[in-house]
C-alpha cells in the first residue's frame, strides 16, 4: 500500500498538499480497493442470514473501516509525518443517516458482529437521503431541517441491481446500493440499500423537512419515519416498508435460486431475521412472490414459516408499530387480493 502515490493519482499532489477533504476521499477509495479484494463471505457457506431493518444506525465508517482493515495506525503515522491529522480527516465525513435510535445501533452491530466473525450474512433496509432530520437552534429556537449526508464519492456502491414494484398503483423502478460491512480481521458482507430512481430532492423546501407526501414516486426514500399525523403520512410509511421488503424478497429469492435452490428448500438457503415490526410485511410478500412462480399457497405458507424469524425488541404498546386494515386495502399492495384465501382456502395458518 502507497498511500502517497494514491493520493497524488486522485488529487494530482502530495499529501502535506491535500486538504482534509481530499485525504478524505483517498481513504474511501482505499478502503474500498481493500474491501474488494477481501474473499466475500458469499461462497462462505450456501446457507444466508438476511438482516432487514427499516433502520442501520451505522455511523461514520472511516475510521472503524480502518481499525478493521488492520491499517490504522500505519495511515495515521503516514499522515502524522506529513503534518496532516487523522482526527481531522475523520471530521470531514458525513454521517450517514439511514437510523435514529437504539434499533437502527442494534441492527449496525448485528451487521458488525457476522461480518468479524465470518459468518455469511447481509442486511436489507432503504436508502434514506435526509434520515430523520438534524436538530438547529438559532436564537435559542429548534428547529428541524433534511440531514443531507449523500455525496458524489461516499461509501455507497451503486450496482446493476434492480426492480419494478407497484406501490398504490404507482409503478416504480427500484436500484440497489451496497455499503461494504468489513468486519474485524475478517470478511466483507454487504449492507443491500434499496433507493428508487425517480427520487427527487428537490421537493422539500430548503430550511425545513416539508414535502408533499402523496408523490411517492419522488418521496419515498427521502426520509426515515416521515409524518403518519395524517393519512397521506399513514399510507407513505406502508409504501416505504413494502417497497423495503418487496425488493428484498426479490433479491433473496434471486439469490438463493442463483445457488441452486428450487425454492422448496429455501430454508436450506437463507433465514430472514425481521428486525422488529417494519419489515414484517415480507411475510406475506414472499408468499405472493412465490405463488407467482407456481408454488401452492399451502406449499408457499410452509416455506415462509421455515425461513423468517423475527425479534421483538419491546412489548410496550407504543413501540409495537399497528396500522388499520383499511390502510392496507387503500395502498393497493399486491397481496391484498391474496388475504382472503389465505384465511379461507388455506389448510395452514402462518
Amino acid at each position: 500500500m502507497n498511500l502517497s502515490n494514491l493520493l497524488e493519482n486522485n488529487c494530482g499532489k502530495e499529501i502535506k498538499s491535500c486538504t482534509n477533504q481530499e485525504i478524505y476521499f483517498g481513504l474511501l477509495s482505499l478502503v474500498n480497493e481493500l474491501a474488494s479484494k477481501k474473499e466475500s463471505n458469499q461462497n462462505n457457506s450456501k446457507k444466508k442470514v438476511y438482516y432487514i431493518s427499516a433502520e442501520f444506525l451505522i455511523g461514520k465508517l472511516l475510521s472503524n473501516n480502518l481499525i478493521n482493515l488492520g491499517i490504522y495506525n500505519e495511515i495515521k503515522s503516514i499522515l502524522n509525518e506529513n503534518g496532516k491529522s487523522l482526527s481531522e480527516v475523520e471530521e470531514v465525513e458525513p454521517e450517514p443517516s439511514l437510523g435514529n435510535g437504539g434499533l437502527g445501533r442494534l441492527a449496525a452491530c448485528f451487521l458488525d458482529s457476522i461480518a468479524t466473525l465470518g459468518l455469511n450474512g447481509d442486511g436489507i433496509g432503504l436508502n434514506y437521503h435526509f434520515g430523520l432530520f438534524k436538530q438547529v437552534f438559532k436564537n435559542n429556537l429548534q428547529s428541524e431541517q433534511k440531514n443531507e449526508w449523500i455525496e458524489k464519492n461516499s461509501w455507497l456502491n451503486k450496482t446493476d441491481i434492480t426492480y419494478d414494484i407497484e406501490c398504490g398503483g404507482i409503478k416504480l423502478k427500484s436500484r440497489l446500493y451496497d455499503i461494504n460491512v468489513i468486519g474485524y480481521n475478517n470478511r466483507v458482507n454487504k449492507l443491500h440499500l434499496f433507493d428508487v430512481e425517480s427520487i427527487d430532492e428537490s421537493i422539500v423546501d430548503n430550511g425545513s423537512i416539508t414535502f408533499n407526501k402523496e408523490d411517492v414516486a419522488k418521496n419515498l426514500t427521502l426520509f426515515l419515519y416521515p409524518d403518519d399525523s395524517d393519512e397521506d403520512g399513514k399510507l407513505l410509511r406502508i409504501y416505504q416498508q413494502y417497497f423495503m421488503v418487496s425488493n428484498g424478497a426479490r433479491l433473496i429469492l434471486e439469490e438463493c435460486q442463483a445457488k441452486g435452490s428450487n425454492l422448496y428448500d429455501l430454508n436450506d438457503y437463507a433465514v430472514i431475521q425481521i428486525n422488529d415490526t417494519h419489515p414484517t410485511m415480507v411475510i406475506p410478500e414472499l408468499i405472493r412472490l412465490l405463488i407467482e412462480k407456481g408454488i401452492s399457497m399451502d406449499d408457499a405458507i410452509e416455506i415462509v414459516s421455515k425461513t423468517c424469524a423475527y425479534t421483538n425488541h419491546t412489548i410496550l404498546a407504543e413501540a409495537l408499530e399497528k396500522m388499520a386494515y383499511g390502510l392496507f386495502r387503500k395502498s393497493g399492495a399486491k397481496f391484498n387480493r391474496y388475504n382472503k384465501r389465505i384465511g379461507q382456502k388455506s389448510k395452514r395458518k402462518i
